[in-house]
């Protein structure tokens, strides 16, 4: 299988109500990473790296008393109570430009690579601090070691629901309650706050020849919609997953990314007429948007 160099390109799969050549153009969001490779290369680390203070004894970086991991407890002893809906957000700290990835805490740093199923490709994919569409990177935690210097996290590339484990110290830590759920059988999007309803809006999603995946993923960034096109609506919430069906997107070898987005076609509400991504109207995209913060999980259902 071949070992390709990164091509830094994401599409959001969200295709028009036509196969044509116009409405995938119209429907593309492709943008290039700004961080050259050479560089990337030297400065990922190989190994480990140790986070002390100034008498040279470790520092946990984030609370280890995470999913009952301590019985209940916090760090200092106390009482610690770990809602069911709260997701564990971390954001890339401004100054690191990529992140070095293991395959276990303490493991061994691995090459993260994309899976093109479809075309059988692999990918090496370097996680930059800086998105390619600018903005800070930000990984939802399935678990912390005991230490809380490390977390395993969902990790933006293919097969979708792919993990690896980060050091803390790279990251500031968010919480979140918000979850957003996407109904395929009903073609509805709901949006909680814990267990409360939000809102709930009857939506576009992925055509037959492209659906919309069945996945557990998150909003990895909000991105202005005018800066893709009137297609995108007012806003694009990217999803950390991508189109099952697709190995590229919209020309230039672009991976197929999953969004939540706007739309110029309010009438298609209901149908299944996109490329994989979720449609609903601007006025609802963006009181989502104002709502939630990234890290915010989805859930596609069926």
């Amino acid at each position: 299988m071949a070992l390709l160099v990164l091509m830094s390109l994401l599409a959001a799969a969200c295709g028009g109500a036509s196969e044509s050549p116009t409405a995938d153009q119209a429907d593309t969001a492709s943008q290039a990473n700004g961080v050259d490779t050479n560089e990337a290369d030297a400065i990922a680390t190989t190994a480990p790296v140790t986070f002390e203070d100034e008498d040279g004894q470790p520092i946990p970086t984030a609370d280890p008393c995470l999913f009952e991991k301590c019985d209940g407890e916090g760090p200092n002893g106390e009482a610690e109570e770990v809602s069911e809906w709260e997701t564990i957000v971390l954001t890339v700290n401004e100054d690191v430009q990529v992140v070095p990835v293991f395959d276990a805490a303490n493991g061994n740093n691995i090459v993260l690579e994309d899976y093109n199923a479809i075309d059988n490709i692999y990918t090496e994919y370097p996680l930059y601090g800086t998105t390619v569409f600018g903005n800070r990177l930000s990984l939802v935690v399935e678990e912390y070691d005991d230490s809380g210097a490390w977390a395993k996290v969902l990790m933006p590339v293919r097969p979708n629901g792919t993990t690896a484990w980060v050091q803390t110290g790279f990251f500031t830590e968010n919480r979140t309650e918000y979850h957003i759920t996407v109904d395929l059988s009903d073609n509805e999007v709901t949006l909680y706050d814990g267990d409360e309803v939000v809102l709930s809006q009857v939506s576009v999603a992925g055509r037959e020849s492209r659906p919309t995946p069945v996945v557990r993923s998150y909003i990895d960034e909000k991105i202005p919609g005018n800066t893709q096109g009137p297609a995108y609506g007012d806003w694009v919430l990217s999803i950390a997953a991508f189109s099952e069906a697709l190995g590229t997107f919209g020309g230039g070898g672009a991976m197929p990314k999953l969004a939540l987005h706007g739309t110029d076609q309010p009438e298609l509400m209901g149908q299944y007429v996109s490329s994989g991504c979720v449609r609903v109207p601007n006025e609802i995209v963006s009181k989502i948007a104002d709502l939630v913060p990234v890290g915010t999980p989805v859930d596609i259902i069926a």
